[in-house]
């Protein structure tokens, strides 16, 4: 049959449905774009914002637009959260939570033939161990992306992910070296290592590796792949930290720090670990080690009880960080979480008017970083072209466009000539 894939939010979704889309494949079926009519849709959901939950209705919609009397399955985060509401508001004939993903070939099928809704949402907090899914793609040899770890009880005020993913849970150490080595004889050029929260990484695991641990071998096992990293937690870099991955050509000079809030007030408010001195060290031992490093990192404004002065204080540690990136995300209050009933809610139009203000701010930032790369050299993977024009990310993750011939899926030296004048989100360069 033919099935088709929708998939909103994080990395780990995006895994998660690239390992769903070769596990069909391997079963005789054939994947084709959403856009198409189809035996069967799967929609993976995300629901860190109620524009999560809008989304995967409207996508749900639109697939049964394309073909009524296809079987929709409905999986991740907000089917979790809420089964009955995705099931009465999405028209799921399938719906799965976040647990047995694994399973969602044989539920699919099993749907087809019987023509009876199956729900296997289980409680989020009696998941078993990390549920392994293959890492890989259909879509060419460019990029993978190798889930590690899955759950998180860091519990911040404002977030359902544990509640929808349950407890941290991690790849046993053996099979995060195995699958790594396999993607980088399979080729790929580019290992991308994620989960919900990989600064967990290890604690559930015999001998508790710790992250670093778990890197380093990501390093060695894949020595002729790009390893780019997801997400980290603050505190996850020490010296020990920077001082051991340094010495790994094939890591990426890009790291993700979670930040949220400049303001210790709104950060203690956000249940977070860590205060704004501790993420100002992390970020000068990554300078010290990693020179010329791309930091980015994601923003919450319009969080509850945050004041004229609260939000003034985080635009000013924003700059001071000089992040070269930051996703910008007005609070979203979701119920059943603290900050959903806490005082101080603000207005739509002051979260958006904050959230502009802080993006003016950011795309300054990110452009002063793009203009640093000027006259550099860098490895540019190439992945799609157009009219001559070949784009690709370099090692900091920015994205890179050149003209040339035959260039995709390959990692080649760039000269950045500057900023395209045409986008100012691109850099323009010359093959060295």
């Amino acid at each position: 049959m033919k099935i088709a894939f929708y998939t909103l939010g994080c990395k780990t979704n995006q895994f998660e449905t690239q390992a769903l889309e070769t596990m069909f494949s391997a079963r005789g079926h054939e994947v084709v774009p959403f856009s198409e009519k189809a035996d069967a849709y799967v929609i993976n959901t995300c629901t860190v914002t109620a524009l999560g939950d809008k989304k995967s209705r409207s996508a749900a919609r639109r697939a049964r637009s394309l073909n009524p009397d296809c079987i929709l399955v409905v999986c991740g985060c907000y089917a979790q959260v809420k089964p009955q509401e995705v099931r009465e508001l999405c028209g799921a004939d399938v719906v799965c939570g976040t647990g047995e993903k694994s399973r969602i070939v044989e539920l699919t099928e099993r749907a087809v033939a019987d023509r009876q809704y199956v729900c296997t949402v289980e409680p989020g907090f009696e998941r078993g161990p990390f549920d392994f899914m293959p890492a890989g793609s259909l879509q060419g040899r460019t990029r993978a992306l190798l889930k590690v770890q899955d759950g998180c009880q860091n519990f911040c005020s404002y977030c359902l992910i544990p509640y929808a993913r349950g407890r941290s849970r991690s790849m046993p150490f053996d099979l995060v070296c195995s699958e790594a080595a396999r993607l980088g004889q399979a080729g790929y050029r580019e290992i991308v290592v994620t989960g919900i929260e990989i600064s967990s990484y290890g604690f559930d695991l015999p001998g508790q590796p710790s992250p670093t641990d778990m890197i380093e071998a990501v390093c060695r096992a894949a020595p002729d792949a790009r390893i780019r990293l997801g997400s980290l937690e603050p505190r996850t870099v020490t010296e020990d930290f920077c001082r051991r991955l340094s010495v790994f050509p094939n890591l990426c000079p890009h790291f993700h720090l979670s930040l949220q809030s400049g303001c210790d007030k709104t950060l203690r408010d956000m249940n977070r670990k860590y205060d704004t001195a501790r993420y100002a060290l992390s970020c000068r031992l990554l300078r010290q080690y990693f020179p010329g490093c791309a930091i980015t990192t994601d923003l919450i404004v319009g969080f509850p009880g945050e004041t004229e002065a609260d939000f003034a204080a985080t635009l000013a540690f924003v700059e001071a960080c000089a992040f070269a990136q930051v996703h910008i995300f007005p609070f979203s209050a979701r119920p059943g979480t603290r900050a959903a009933s806490m005082d101080g809610q603000l207005t739509h139009a002051e979260k958006q008017a904050r959230a502009r203000r802080a993006a003016d701010l950011c795309q300054r930032l990110k452009r002063r970083y793009m203009e640093s790369l000027a006259g550099t050299t860098v490895d540019v993977l190439f992945e799609q072209s157009r009219s001559g024009i070949y784009s690709g990310h370099c090692p900091q993750y920015c994205l890179v466009r050149v003209p040339g011939r035959a260039l995709s899926g390959r990692v080649l030296p760039v000269v950045i000539d500057g900023i395209d004048p045409t986008d100012g989100d691109a850099l323009t360069g010359h093959l060295f």
